[in-house]
């Protein structure tokens, strides 16, 4: 079927033809012989394709035949400037897939809401006055039991468990949950039921369990006939009642839970008596709003109950405050920083799009310039200027797209490698970043603006030409001519150049700090293992004893100068907080304590193994047992916070609890939560006063011993756990310096991500440098031809043709240089102790781009130093 404007083309010919039949027969009735009839019809009807031309002007579509002749003249220019189109096409792309990449990681993680039913009702319970949001149950279960907004209340928390299958008992991560909590999700199951209110009405209501979509592919291959069966959990049999739906993680983005358990089951599950306590602060709350019911509503009814219970429980809840944030990153406590570094991120991969649009609006510049007799030629026959702008701009919106389109493919693959990609550590944390089709129209959207920025560049160097100027001069630039739009986008693509680079040194930098910080520990040479006793069915002096074994057996292993076990381990699993109290204090109300400190529980042996030095005093000692006086060892930071000295052996504080603690131990600061905090306090406890099943075992082995004689002995104590109880599932068994990973990881991704930028920042700048130096060198090389004849000097030649781009490489480095200094602050939040002021930063940034500009020049001042003059001439 032949397109509608063949059709009118068709109709055209035919109308034309029959004026100028018409005219020939009205000449030869005014006696015109037939030739001459035709010659005076075709003289008086005027030039055809003239007429054809302005009754194509006439119709309503004309706009599109045009349009269509531009894109076929647009794919002629690139099929004859093969390499100018790629490198643009891929210039292009990298810089929008970066972008892209960023905003499909920022819409994975923070923008787009949990994939529940009717998301938007569902929240996060947190604390008004803290970050973190974590609670006890009774505070949970008194909202839930108090409010007339909220649909359903409920609470949950992940634990690791000891799972018994096939033969095979397996360590897995899964969540504790009360009873309302699948009412919050509002999903349906795969298989089965899911748990309900009746399973968590007191504790022994219910042994059921609910596998989440992935355990139930992985530990029992899809079984469809799981729903009845029996498992062994913690050693206690259970009864799978469920299968959550593919696609559901749980409700948040970091966390992948296998198994879910009743909550009220905690105490024959973990051994704990955390459930009824006002002061044990271990669940999160998530929560569902009715139907029809407003936010302000929700506060007002919360703010009610948190008065209330200040009012009935004053000393554990005198400052209780009630809030809704979104779900799934902590409550929120993980979506401030996530947002924040990953806005730092996309306004530089946002500054890499600006260079990359800079250096194709230099191209494209330079492109007009050599087609300026072309230029002319068209418009001297007619051809409007806006005719040829629509022409350019057509070409740009082209290479955009076909950018755009190499970009989704780039940031497609990414993305999916991202979503399958595992964390460094042991807990089940992944990203669920999957491509969504949403980023199509982003990209188009981001390719279009690039186009049309990029594109409008030579605008005003098209409505200046002067077509007589042009056709008589031709495409030669004059000598000593005044500053081009090109120069500037070239010193203004450098300067964001440097930028990139510029973080790139931060980043390397921070990760430099991060490595060598000085955390408390001394991870080289030393393994850590970690496992729950609890989930072997090991409890009070049971545990005690296997720790107490275990610590003999590894403490005699050839090589170990040091061991000792706790309850967690600083940057690994961090301990939880817990308010000090001053030895004077008779009311234990949260306003009255002194501050909160991190609380872990040790062996003697662990400072040592650990690498921590006691500054002063003791260390932990298994003499100091329940019968005994309290006692901790604490650091640094504890002692001047509460004593304002670092003379803190023998002095007391006391806990929540009223406990009265001798010090009897001094040990140095450390970095307990991540790398970024301030010194923070911290007391140790003896193990042997609070006993616990948790175990984080640290062996230190000789400081000369390899790093394969540090997985040996991982691999050993691994063994000997195994001889001692093969029951006990093992969570990791691994040099400490390898299970550090996480704490290192932001440092890294951010360096990994910046270095990135850099790069592409690096090589935009060669290619724009280079370009332009190209460029200038071959349209001067007549000039640069009589200046060797005349017997100019080298270093004359070199400043006549590339004087100009030291200083547009100076300046742009320059400037670049102060905005890098500039951003310090946005970098913060990408960066671990990000300073752009760094001597080695400002340095090392310098050289860079020195090199880099030596390099981009290096060609075109081969070319000018070896000019032939006589040939050149002659060749002109």
């Amino acid at each position: 079927m032949p397109f509608p404007w063949s059709r009118m083309e068709t109709d055209l010919k035919r109308e034309l033809a029959h004026h100028l039949y018409e005219l020939t027969a009205e000449f030869e009735r005014r006696g015109y012989s037939h030739e001459e009839a035709v010659r005076m019809a075709k003289r008086e009807f005027g030039g055809a394709e003239q007429v054809k031309e302005r009754c194509r002007d006439e119709r309503r579509w004309a706009w599109m035949s045009g349009l269509r002749q531009d894109f076929t003249f647009a794919l002629r220019q690139m099929r004859r400037s093969p390499g100018f189109a790629a490198t643009a096409v891929l210039t292009l792309a990298l810089g929008i897939a970066a972008n892209v990449i960023v905003f499909g990681v920022l819409q994975g993680l923070v923008l787009r809401p949990l994939d529940l039913p009717h998301a938007d009702r569902v929240m996060t319970l947190a604390r008004a006055d803290q970050t973190y949001p974590i609670f006890t149950w009774p505070e949970v279960r008194d909202v839930r039991d108090g409010n007339t907004v909220l649909s359903a209340v409920a609470a949950w928390t992940m634990d690791s468990f000891g799972l018994e299958a096939n033969g095979a008992t397996r360590p897995v991560w899964g969540w504790q949950v009360s009873g309302q909590y699948f009412e919050v999700t509002g999903i349906q199951p795969f298989l089965g039921r899911l748990l309900d209110r009746a399973d968590d009405a007191h504790p022994g209501a219910s042994e059921a369990a609910v596998l989440s979509w992935p355990a139930w592919k992985s530990e029992f291959n899809g079984d469809p006939g799981i729903v009845g069966k029996t498992v062994r959990i913690n050693k206690r049999p259970y009864t799978i009642v469920g299968v959550t739906p593919e696609g559901f993680y749980g409700t948040e983005k970091f966390m992948q839970p296998s198994i879910f358990v009743p909550m009220a089951n905690e105490a024959s599950l973990g051994g704990g008596d955390w459930l009824e306590s006002r002061q044990s602060h271990k669940v999160w709350s998530i929560v569902r709003i009715q139907d029809g019911v407003t936010m302000p509503q929700v506060q007002t009814e919360l703010n009610t109950i948190a008065a209330r219970l200040a009012r009935q429980y004053p000393k554990e809840e005198e400052k209780l405050s009630l809030k809704l944030t979104r779900p799934g990153l902590m409550g929120d406590f993980l979506g401030a920083p996530a947002r924040a570094f990953l806005a730092g991120v996309l306004v530089l991969a946002g500054i890499v799009l600006l260079a990359a649009c800079a250096n194709l609006g230099s191209l494209f510049t330079a492109r007009t310039a050599d087609r300026t007799r072309e230029i002319a030629i068209r418009m001297a026959i007619g051809s409007s200027r806006w005719r040829i702008v629509r022409q350019i701009l057509v070409e740009a919106f082209l290479i955009s797209i076909l950018g755009g389109a190499c970009a989704c493919g780039l940031a497609w693959t990414a993305l999916t490698g991202l979503g399958n990609w595992h964390l460094p550590t042991e807990y089940p944390m992944s990203f669920h970043i999957l491509p969504q089709p949403s980023l199509i129209p982003v990209v188009f959207l981001v390719s279009v603006l690039a186009g049309v920025l990029f594109g409008l560049v030579p605008l005003r160097q098209i409505l200046k030409t002067d077509p007589n100027d042009a056709i008589k001069s031709g495409s030669q630039s004059c000598a000593g001519r005044r500053w081009a739009v090109r120069d500037l986008l070239l010193a203004a693509q450098i300067a964001l150049c440097c930028v990139t680079v510029t973080a790139a040194f931060v980043s390397l930098r921070g990760l430099s700090r991060a490595m060598t910080v000085d955390t408390g520990i001394q991870p080289k040479h030393a393994v850590l293992a970690k496992f729950e006793l609890s989930t072997a069915g090991y409890s009070g002096t049971a545990a005690d004893r296997f720790q107490r074994r275990l610590l003999e057996e590894v403490s005699h292993l050839p090589g170990v100068v040091a061991a000792g076990y706790a309850n967690n381990t600083p940057l690994v699993n961090p301990a939880p907080g817990s308010p000090v109290f001053s030895q004077q204090t008779t009311d234990f109300r949260s306003s009255n304590q002194a501050f909160g400190a991190y609380v872990f529980v040790i062996s003697p042996g662990y400072f040592a193994a650990a690498g921590t030095p006691l500054l002063a005093g003791r260390d932990a000692s298994f003499t100091d047992t329940e019968k005994t006086p309290a006692v901790a060892v604490v650091n640094r930071q504890f002692a001047r916070r509460l004593f304002h000295s670092d003379d803190a052996v023998g002095r007391y504080f006391k806990n929540s609890s009223g406990l009265s603690i001798r010090i009897v131990g001094v040990v140095a600061d450390g970095k307990y939560l991540s790398l970024s905090e301030d010194p923070e306090p911290a007391a140790f406890r003896p193990i042997s006063q609070e006993a616990t099943a948790k175990t984080s075992l640290i062996v230190r082995i000789r400081p000369d011993s390899s790093d394969a004689a540090t997985n040996d002995m991982a691999a050993t104590i691994r063994k000997i756990i195994r001889d001692l109880d093969s029951s006990i599932p093992i969570r990791e068994s691994s040099p400490l310096n390898t299970q550090l990973g996480l704490t290192f990881f932001p440092s890294q991704v951010a360096t990994g991500a910046l270095g990135l930028f850099g790069a592409f920042g690096l090589l935009l700048s060669i290619a724009g440098t280079f370009g332009l130096a190209s460029y200038t060198v071959g349209k001067r090389l007549r000039e640069l031809s009589i200046r060797v004849a005349l017997g100019g000097q080298a270093r004359q030649i070199l400043s006549a043709a590339l004087g100009r781009m030291v200083i547009l490489l100076g300046s742009g480095s320059l400037v670049g240089m102060l905005l890098g200094v500039a951003a310090s602050r946005l970098l913060s939040a990408v960066v671990y102790q990000a300073s752009a002021q760094d001597p080695f930063v400002l340095l090392s940034v310098a050289i860079t781009m020195v090199l880099t500009g030596s390099l981009s020049v290096a060609g075109p001042v081969r070319r000018a130093l070896h000019l032939d003059p006589a040939k050149l001439l002659r060749e002109q």
